[in-house]
């Protein structure tokens, strides 16, 4: 069997049920997921265990790594923090601050801290190199592992960036949150099996309330 690659987006986030958190927060940026972005990021695993899932790569924003860490819950899979597939910030200047690391590690478990990245938070960047940056990262995942299927949990825009990259896709795309993105690799280049899946998800109005478009 080919290869295949699932791309998800993280689940709701706390900044989106309280638009004023960011005012207050310690770190502005990095927003955890609200209660019921949990229950989303938790009905994705649940969805995925029927499937050949062999590694779980997040971005390194609580977030991503509070969705991928129900996935890999439900799959028992370790998690690996690639930066390359990282949010897309084309009005800030250098990387926000993000979660401790001594923090990280006691919270979250299952991060191999071992893993090697591929790409560092490149910030400052437009949206068109951000685009370009998590495409490449993702080709890059993918080439370092061919022999296995990876699943990507990561953010809105680099979603888009992915898809249309790898596979060159050109109509609008929509991201609702905790959505899955399934490829599969055919040949040297890539094709969609399945676009912004939502059915796994027990409230799909309030995952494509706030869903992104590129």
């Amino acid at each position: 069997m080919s290869q295949r690659i699932w791309i998800v987006r993280h689940g709701n986030r706390e900044d989106f049920q309280n638009p004023g958190w960011s005012r207050t927060a310690q770190r502005p940026f990095d927003p955890a997921l609200s209660a019921d972005g949990e229950t989303q990021a938790r009905e994705v695993g649940l969805s995925l265990q029927g499937e050949q899932v062999h590694c779980v790569f997040a971005s390194p924003f609580l977030r991503t790594i509070q969705t991928a860490s129900h996935i890999a819950d439900a799959l028992n899979l370790s998690i690996c923090l690639e930066p390359g597939i990282g949010e897309i910030l084309p009005n800030v200047k250098s990387t926000p601050a993000l979660l401790p690391v001594a923090e990280r590690k006691r919270r979250f478990p299952r991060i191999d801290e071992d893993y090697t990245v591929i790409k560092e938070l490149p910030y400052p960047e437009s949206s068109e190199e951000g685009h370009e940056r998590a495409a490449s990262a993702a080709h890059a995942l993918t080439d370092r592992f061919p022999e296995k299927n990876l699943l990507m949990v990561t953010h809105g825009a680099p979603v888009v960036g992915i898809v249309r990259g790898l596979t060159g896709l050109k109509d609008r795309i929509t991201v609702p949150l905790c959505c899955i993105f399934t490829l599969q690799r055919n040949g040297a280049g890539w094709e969609v099996v399945q676009l912004s899946e939502t059915s796994h998800l027990s409230n799909q109005e309030s995952s494509k309330r706030y869903a992104h478009s590129g």
